[in-house]
């Protein structure tokens, strides 16, 4: 009897060990979830509206992009990309007029605004990317709350 009782003991004993140590690992999984920045930036101008949601995980990026022009073809789909501190250098995966192309853009953070330059684009490696990268239509995109 004793010996029964013993062994339901250590089995218990060593159950509880494993359960705390996976609830351990699901806490840490959550609280890693819970560190990831959103925000949200939007520009509306006339009748055009463009909006940006961004997932900040350490150096990571993630989020969409939406460019919706006034009686015009619309743009829009995924970013992800890393962040280098104020810049953001994504891929999006533009989608308009039925078709998908992956272009670069590098988003500049700044104290309640985000911003990147729009231009004349070549294709290289598949990719389509500014010629002149620091000139073109500057997007000022202001902070607001997401939805």
């Amino acid at each position: 009897m004793r010996i029964a009782l013993l062994i339901i003991s250590t089995g218990l004993f060593f159950g509880c060990q494993d359960r705390s140590s996976q609830e351990s690992a699901s806490t840490s999984s959550a609280e890693t979830a819970v560190a990831a920045d959103t925000l949200c930036f939007q520009q509306i101008l006339k009748r055009d509206t463009t909006t940006i949601q961004l997932i900040m995980n350490g150096t990571k990026a993630t989020g969409y992009l939406d460019i919706n022009p006034y009686e015009k073809d619309r743009a829009r789909g995924p970013i992800q990309g890393t962040i280098k501190g104020n810049q953001i250098e994504v891929n999006w995966d533009r989608s308009g007029e039925g078709v998908v192309q992956r272009y670069t853009l590098d988003l500049h953070l700044k104290a309640d605004a985000i911003t990147w330059h729009e231009g004349e684009r070549v294709k290289k490696q598949g990719v389509w990317v500014l010629k002149q990268p620091t000139r073109g239509y500057e997007y000022v995109l202001n902070k607001t709350n997401c939805p």
